[in-house]
């Protein structure tokens, strides 16, 4: 059978949706509330549209033939999900589905019961699935096919667009918490060489002063410690009180007349400059960008891997929050709507 180009569109939407309602299904099953999976806000799946035009393309001279059905859908799937899942972790920096807890998998991409189900769903597809479908699209008039894959075009495309610059917009904000981290590595690092002058003039300063300086010392060495695995909320607290550690850190060591407090100085600002680039990237954060991650539970990344699992922690921590206020504040306004009327 031939099919116009427009009616493979057709198809791929179609598959797109119903791969959509598998996923979300099953996902949202496993998770026990409602998950609205995939990459796009629009309830399409690419992958699964694309692998089932995959699967009738490859299979298009050998239907009769289950067990070769099988492997060359099996084949043509698993190399378009390698091929897609490669891409978007090189160009977004997160894997949006994750195979690394099965056995028998490719850089957690693909895997082998993956694959086979991909034959099984070739082999199911042929004999029962895409014959109603093909009946339904090849019966409706070469205008509602135009009309239909014209709008769901602008759709997709649209949905497309956004996704990619949100996906992007995730990749750069893991970046920049990276480069804040290893800022306070480094800071950590410049600490330590600075602390052995600072204890060898402290150990000519007896009493309590000596004993406070100390304590400072090893309190700011703490806090650079928990900064450097941090983010969010607790990381600008963590900012602050490690800021108010080294100024009162400073002004003893100014007092007592204690080299070193030039870089102590030096650190502190720079521990500013850190906070503000952070909440300027933070301020970027769209809900858009959370929602893509609420969509894709299982999504993990190589390059930013604490980053990611934090970040994403601590932003579902607040949306939740958001949504919890937001919420009791439409629960109040109803309260008081009802206490006004008569």
């Amino acid at each position: 059978m031939h099919y116009t180009v427009q009616q493979w569109l057709l198809f791929f939407y179609i598959y797109c949706f119903v791969g959509w309602c598998f996923e979300s299904a099953y996902v949202s099953i496993r998770k026990k509330r409602f998950v609205n999976r995939g990459f796009l806000h629009s309830p399409l799946l690419p992958i699964y549209g694309s692998g089932a035009v995959v699967m009738l393309l490859v299979t298009i001279k050998i239907r009769d033939h289950i067990v070769l059905m099988f492997f060359a859908g099996m084949i043509g799937a698993t190399a378009l999900e390698l091929a897609v899942g490669l891409i978007m972790e090189a160009v977004f920096k997160i894997k949006y589905w994750d195979y690394s807890n099965q056995r028998f998998n490719f850089k957690g991409v693909i895997c082998l019961s993956s694959s086979l189900c991909w034959g099984l769903f070739t082999v199911l597809l042929n004999k029962w699935i895409h014959k109603p479908v093909e009946s339904f699209v090849l019966g409706l008039p070469d205008l509602a096919v135009t009309i239909a894959v014209s709008v769901i075009s602008v759709v997709f495309i649209c949905d497309t667009v956004v996704s990619v610059r949100v996906a992007l917009g995730l990749r750069d904000m893991l970046d920049a918490v990276s480069h804040v981290r290893k800022e306070f590595e480094e800071m950590r690092g410049q600490f330590s060489e600075r602390v052995a002058l600072m204890r060898k003039n402290i150990t000519e300063k007896s009493g309590a002063a000596g004993e406070r300086l100390n304590v400072l010392l090893d309190s700011v060495g703490e806090k650079l410690t928990d900064l450097s695995g941090s983010v969010g909320g607790r990381l600008e607290d963590l900012i602050d009180a490690t800021n108010e550690k080294l100024n009162a850190l400073l002004r003893l060591a100014e007092d007592r007349d204690i080299a070193g407090t030039s870089s102590l100085s030096r650190l502190s600002e720079r521990l500013k400059a850190l906070k503000k680039e952070y909440e300027s990237q933070e301020k970027k954060i769209s809900w858009l960008e959370i929602k893509m991650l609420k969509r894709n539970p299982s999504a993990t990344s190589r390059k930013f891997s604490e980053e990611f699992s934090i970040f994403r922690s601590e932003q579902f921590r607040q949306y939740e929050q958001r949504r919890k206020a937001k919420k009791e504040e439409r629960r109040k306004r109803r309260s008081l709507g009802n206490k006004k009327t008569p």
